[in-house]
């Protein structure tokens, strides 16, 4: 459980995958009427026949009359594919449940049940890709090895920024939202994409200048132990996001960083030029 100035915190396991040497587990999938008792029907059939069911997965938030959702159920005892599906269309058909408009029910992996259903991952109408820290760790590692500091360092700025201004005109076009609350969008994609979680010490559009507070910023906890700040792309993006956003260039400089065993990282938002004040 993570505690921060922003409230209590619990990770989200994202994983979709369960270990199964015993073949008692199924990830089986639903279409159903999206309306309010349909799945709480379905529900009903598992507890009759002791189906726990120790995972659900559902597709975005929708309005759809029909909508799917994903489960791993893990059977009392070992049983086929086929008898477990048996089990269920007859229950359905005997409860006259018409909520349920398809099942499906996909066959042990090895030692292992997984969501081998959902490809690609996606975040509206964009595919999404996930990385797990060790792979972003040694993707970073092997650029540092390959070039110098600086160089990487640059890079990772210049990234940053390009995807920060992306990111403003996504809040602008897609979701119509600007100045205090593009913001706000900001921190709430960010918390989503298990990026960080954001705060705001000070924003201020009409003097151009803005103070954030970054808590478990995935880059800087790659690098602790440093004796100076470490983020480079973040630091990028806020700077891409708030020239946009301002509408000017602006400056980012990293007034704390966890690298260096401060509590969050404080990134600090100047129109370019002006003196940054602690």
């Amino acid at each position: 459980m993570m505690v921060t100035s922003a409230g209590v915190r619990r990770p989200l396991d994202l994983s979709r995958i369960v270990i199964d040497l015993e073949q008692k587990t199924y990830f089986i999938t639903l279409n159903i009427s999206n309306k309010s008792g349909a799945l709480a029907s379905f529900l009903s059939i598992l507890k009759k026949h002791n189906l726990n069911l120790i995972g659900i997965i559902s597709e975005t938030i929708s309005r759809k009359e029909e909508i799917e959702i994903s489960m791993f159920l893990e059977a009392p005892v070992k049983m086929g594919r086929e008898e477990l599906e048996k089990l269920l269309t007859e229950e359905i058909a005997k409860e006259k449940i018409d909520v349920v408009r398809g099942i499906k029910i996909f066959e042990h992996l090895e030692g292992y049940d997984a969501d081998v259903y959902h490809f690609p991952l996606t975040m509206g109408d964009m595919r999404a890709v996930i990385f797990p820290m060790n792979v972003l760790e040694s993707l970073i590692a092997g650029i540092r090895k390959t070039f110098d500091t600086p160089v990487v360092q640059t890079m990772l700025w210049y990234q940053g920024r390009e995807i920060g201004k992306n990111m403003l005109e996504l809040c602008r076009e897609k979701y119509g939202v600007t100045g205090i609350r593009a913001l706000e969008f900001l921190k709430t994609r960010a918390l989503i994409l298990g990026w960080a979680l954001i705060e705001t010490s000070e924003f201020d559009e009409k003097m151009k200048k803005a103070r954030i507070r970054v808590f478990e910023n995935w880059e800087c906890l790659m690098f602790k132990d440093s004796n100076v700040p470490q983020s480079h792309f973040l630091r990028g993006f806020l700077a891409g996001f708030f020239s946009s956003l301002f509408e000017v260039e602006v400056e980012v400089s990293e007034a704390a960083c966890i690298s260096k065993g401060d509590p969050y990282c404080e990134f600090v938002v100047q129109k370019k030029g002006e003196t940054v004040k602690s």
